[in-house]
């Protein structure tokens, strides 16, 4: 692991790196057993619908080191934005359990009307009616503030993929007439800075299963990106491969892969 002695920090994503599904991917889990004997490592995750203490729960069952203080979600990205740059209280909610935590952990005050709402957040919500939309519209359309947790237009799923979040954001920005004021998730820095704060990233490597988030947020936050095919991105057209290798992209099969490496 020769390429491991310029990282002192692994960002690790969760769907379609960890698992798809309810189902371990095994071959990067046992990697992850590896190299959490060398590196730090944090779990990184768009998908808010569960808080950080269960996905650390669940990490640590397949026999990796995972605290809450060492898993970061979109949801906890969101709460934290909204903490710090509105003033915001009463908020209109479409996402899942982990979300409703992150959000009452820091003491917001969640709302059953939008009539009511300062501020929409919006994440995966799997249980979506067209009530909610209807809510979080009329919200948004009386100027609540609108953040979504990330835009992942679909979730790896076992058997077939799923509308994630960004698929209820693009419903939502076609009827409002407005784009979410910030999307909290990444590729936003702000879902690692907000939590590890100013480090020297050229020594943090970001290790996920799509371009657009995962790679391109290892880019925006100056880390090394590493690309594991075992989740959305299972081919690469050649253009892409070729923005990939200019950008210094570590591309593997899987994570034992890269132990070779």
């Amino acid at each position: 692991m020769s390429w491991a002695d310029a990282i002192d920090i692994l960002v690790v994503d969760l769907d379609g790196v960890v698992w798809i599904g309810g189902k371990a991917i095994e071959a990067n889990v046992r990697a992850l057993r590896k190299l959490q004997e060398h590196v730090k490592i944090y779990y990184v995750t768009n998908n808010s619908t569960k808080s950080r203490p269960e996905y650390a729960l669940k990490l640590r069952s397949l026999g990796l080191d995972a605290w809450e203080s060492n898993v970061i979600t979109s949801g906890r990205a969101a709460t934290l934005w909204l903490k710090k740059f509105t003033k915001a209280r009463n908020v209109y909610l479409i996402g899942e359990e982990g979300l409703i935590w992150e959000l009452e952990v820091e003491g917001y005050n969640i709302v059953d009307r939008g009539s009511k709402a300062e501020a929409v957040v919006v994440g995966l919500d799997r249980k979506l009616t067209y009530q909610k939309l209807a809510e979080a519209l009329e919200a948004l359309l009386k100027g609540a503030y609108f953040i979504a947790t990330n835009p992942d237009n679909i979730l790896p799923e076992e058997g077939s993929p799923i509308p994630g979040a960004g698929a209820i954001i693009a419903a939502l920005e076609t009827a409002s007439e407005r784009k979410p004021d910030v999307i909290a998730g990444k590729p936003n820095p702000w879902i690692v800075t907000s939590t590890l704060g100013n480090i020297d990233y050229s020594r943090v490597a970001v290790v996920g299963d799509r371009v657009d988030t995962d790679v391109e947020l290892a880019l925006r936050i100056g880390a090394k990106p590493i690309l594991t095919l075992t989740g959305v991105t299972r081919n690469l057209d050649e253009e892409t491969l070729k923005r990939l290798r200019e950008a210094k992209t570590v591309i593997v099969k899987d994570l034992e892969e890269l132990l070779a490496r």
